[in-house]
């Protein structure tokens, strides 16, 4: 089954696969009414259809029915450099197939869709971050480690403010 372009009914099942990757890599996704999902749907209309820098493939039934795998691609902007000189990356993420249709090569083909899509639009530098279950797929499409080790910071969120009132009107 070859990859699709997803389109705006897919998005409840983007969802789903997200909270399957979520799980996968131990995260709990929580209740089908947590507050993530609600954000996650409308990030997902917002990437998914026309926009020329993100490409979100599906593998799995027509719109709106279940799929079994999925993937993202987007363009992603950086200092140029003497080797790319416009600075343009491209970057995998959400790559995931559902637990029953694992090891039927959706995802690798999810992965060399994308990565031919960037290819097709100039890009030729793709990074993505792998988790355990994932490397394989990846090594077999050609990526390595990353030049640059990765790091990460986590700050904490400021407490919300109280709105505060307008001033009363002078008499």
């Amino acid at each position: 089954m070859q990859p699709r372009t997803a389109v705006p009914a897919d998005v409840p099942e983007l969802i789903r696969l997200r909270a399957v990757a979520l799980d996968a890599l131990g995260v709990d996704p929580g209740p089908a009414d947590a507050a993530w999902r609600q954000v996650a749907h409308a990030w997902f209309l917002e990437r998914v259809g026309e926009r020329p820098d993100v490409r979100c493939l599906v593998v799995g039934g027509a719109p709106g029915e279940p799929l079994l795998a999925t993937g993202m691609a987007w363009v992603t902007h950086h200092l140029p450099s003497p080797r790319w000189t416009d600075g343009r990356r491209g970057y995998l993420d959400g790559i995931v197939t559902d637990a029953p249709a694992r090891g039927r090569g959706h995802g690798r083909r999810i992965v060399d869709a994308l990565v031919g899509w960037l290819d097709g639009i100039g890009i030729h530098y793709v990074q993505l971050h792998a988790s355990p279950d994932g490397e394989p797929v990846y090594r077999a499409a050609g990526f390595t480690a990353g030049r640059y080790p990765g790091m990460d910071l986590f700050t904490t969120p400021a407490p919300p403010t109280a709105p505060v009132a307008p001033p009363a009107p002078a008499s």
